[in-house]
């Protein structure tokens, strides 16, 4: 649906370099790049964001999020696309390990205890989190009808 020539990016490319210079000495070189790197994801945004339907702008800039993370913590191997993927399409679980703690038509689905229960079992940080739920299953339902 959507098409972006290699010229279109070139032009936002060359933009992005001629404001760079003048900017900084060309000793700081750190400074220019982070810079640069800045004003091109700026004028990329801009510039593509311009021409998306408004219901496209919110998934573009959630890319771009996404991508800026990963450059970010690449030192440490990158964001964890597992996560983002359970974030986005939520649990794939279909086997009720453990019985819902609310019970059947409880103020917690079955849907959403399963994705309980994958987050428990598929991510560290958050280990023992179904567990947890099911000892203070008050006042979870209290943070839940808030």
């Amino acid at each position: 649906m959507y098409q972006y020539s290699l010229e279109f990016f070139r032009l936002i490319y060359e933009g992005a370099i001629k404001s760079v210079e003048g900017v900084f000495d060309k000793a700081m070189k750190n400074d220019r790049k982070a810079y640069f790197i800045t004003e091109f994801t700026w004028r990329l945004y801009k510039n593509v964001s311009r021409s998306l339907f408004e219901k496209d702008k919110l998934l573009f800039s959630w890319l771009i999020c996404l991508k800026i993370m990963d450059e970010v913590q690449k030192e440490t191997g990158g964001l964890d696309f597992a996560a983002v993927r359970f974030l986005m399409a939520g649990a794939t679980q279909v086997e009720m390990t453990k019985p819902n703690p609310t019970g059947d038509g409880g103020w917690l689905g079955d849907k959403a205890w399963l994705s309980f229960l994958e987050m428990s079992k598929g991510f560290p940080q958050f280990a023992g989190f179904d567990d947890d739920l099911c000892k203070n299953i008050d006042a979870w339902e209290k943070i839940y009808n808030s």
